[in-house]
């Protein structure tokens, strides 16, 4: 009778493992729309710790039932549904976002696979708990930090950077005219055979439209004048342009440039501003220890001489007008002139264990003693995965999967249920024999 009784509660162990079993699935069922969701199983155990002695004088075990060893969550890898939005991060691999908030009234990181994040108000990083990711903020000129931070937005413009150096190729015919009188600003176009023009920037922004004529004074030699509007330069005058000699280039008779006479750096008191040092480079001059190939040369190739490359270091004021995200986290800002600035970079965090995580709730979890601290570091570096932008990782709930547990758990307890009314019908045949 001892061991009818003991199956009425190994039936109940069953009973009660297999609705356990129940609400894992319904959880996980209950999540498979759930940005990032990992989902969960059950593993029970069977329970021995009986002795029954047999009639051969032996021993024996008889089961107990089963019981709950742990809940798992498999971090199995999720669908990644792209959205558009740059703020929607993914990890494809391994590792958890970090963020930081203050939940239960403590202050804390938290770890999460969904990367429904936003920029707020005040520029920070924020997730839909409005917990703030952590990463590595960049200085004004784009250099991450090493110090891990609350990822902000705090710049929203760049200022200007002014014009210091000039690059410029070109091709000189050694056949245009020599101009002995040299160059002359009241008359550039009939004491120049080479022209260009650029745009060159001040300290505060400015762009100021300025020329560049060259005259062949000698077989070989050509003077370099720069021209700039009188109005944008201190002391000049509107209408009366001022010319600004930059030196003169020396070519052999290869075409090679042979010496770059150049003084660099050029200065230009621009107008209000800060006077501008500007560096031209017309090539590698042989004098200089060059080949005289790789910028300015002479040759009779084109109908006229002509720049073939010409660019500036300088830009003017921008606003952000885009972001964008890269595999690594950096995030990076393009602005209206052009220009493209590192902002930051997004921290990601791998654990040893991450299946004895904690979970919190709102797809977050907090680490344990058996989960071992998290290793933080950027994205695609120490093993940690790669980041998508305008993605999201889908929960990895399979459906079909979930429903054949399903149906396993809803005949394991009907099972179990027969048990405990066959040993309960056994018992009254017991009570019977009383009557």
């Amino acid at each position: 009778m001892g061991n009818l009784l003991a199956s009425l509660y190994t039936g109940n162990t069953g009973l009660d493992a297999n609705s356990i079993g129940v609400g894992v699935v319904g959880n996980n069922i209950a999540n498979s729309n759930t940005v990032g969701y990992k989902a969960s199983r059950a593993h029970f155990g069977d329970l021995m710790n009986q002795f029954v002695v047999g009639s051969a004088g032996g021993t024996s075990q008889l089961g107990l039932g089963v019981g709950l060893e742990r809940i798992e969550r498999m971090f199995t890898q999720g669908a990644l549904q792209s959205t558009g939005v740059p703020t929607d991060l993914a990890i494809s691999g391994d590792g958890f976002f970090v963020t930081r908030g203050t939940a239960g009234g403590v202050t804390q990181n938290f770890y999460t696979r969904a990367g429904q994040f936003r920029f707020d108000e005040e520029g920070f990083l924020v997730n839909q708990a409005g917990f703030r990711a952590q990463g590595f903020n960049a200085d004004p000129a784009g250099v991450l930090a090493a110090t891990l931070s609350d990822v902000r937005l705090s710049k929203r413009n760049l200022e200007p950077k002014a014009t210091d150096a000039v690059e410029i190729q070109a091709n000189l015919r050694p056949d245009d005219p020599i101009i002995a009188g040299g160059f002359n600003v009241a008359t550039p176009d009939t004491t120049s055979s080479y022209h260009a023009s650029m745009v060159l920037y001040d300290s505060l922004g400015n762009a100021h439209q300025v020329d560049l004529y060259g005259t062949q004074t000698a077989q070989g030699t050509w003077d370099m004048n720069l021209v700039v509007p009188g109005d944008d330069v201190a002391g000049g005058q509107a209408g009366q342009p001022v010319a600004i000699n930059l030196g003169q280039l020396q070519f052999d008779q290869n075409g090679l440039l042979q010496n770059d006479g150049v003084a660099n750096p050029v200065n230009i008191a621009w107008n209000g501003a800060n006077a501008g040092a500007v560096s031209f480079n017309f090539g590698d001059a042989i004098n200089n220890g060059g080949t005289g190939r790789a910028g300015t040369t002479q040759w009779n190739l084109v109908s006229e001489s002509a720049t073939t490359f010409i660019s500036q270091n300088g830009y003017g004021t921008g606003d952000l007008e885009r972001l964008s995200i890269s595999e690594q986290g950096v995030i990076s800002g393009g602005f209206t002139n052009g220009q493209t600035l590192v902002l930051g970079q997004i921290a990601t965090a791998r654990f040893a264990d991450p299946t004895e995580l904690q979970a919190v709730g709102g797809n977050a979890f907090v680490e344990t003693p058996d989960s071992g601290q998290p290793n933080i570091g950027a994205p695609q570096t120490g093993g940690r995965g790669m980041i998508f932008s305008g993605t999201l990782e889908q929960s990895n709930v399979e459906i079909s999967d979930q429903f054949i547990d399903l149906i396993a758990y809803q005949r394991g307890y009907q099972a179990n249920a027969r048990t405990i009314q066959t040993a309960d019908g056994l018992l009254q045949e017991v009570f019977q024999l009383l009557r």
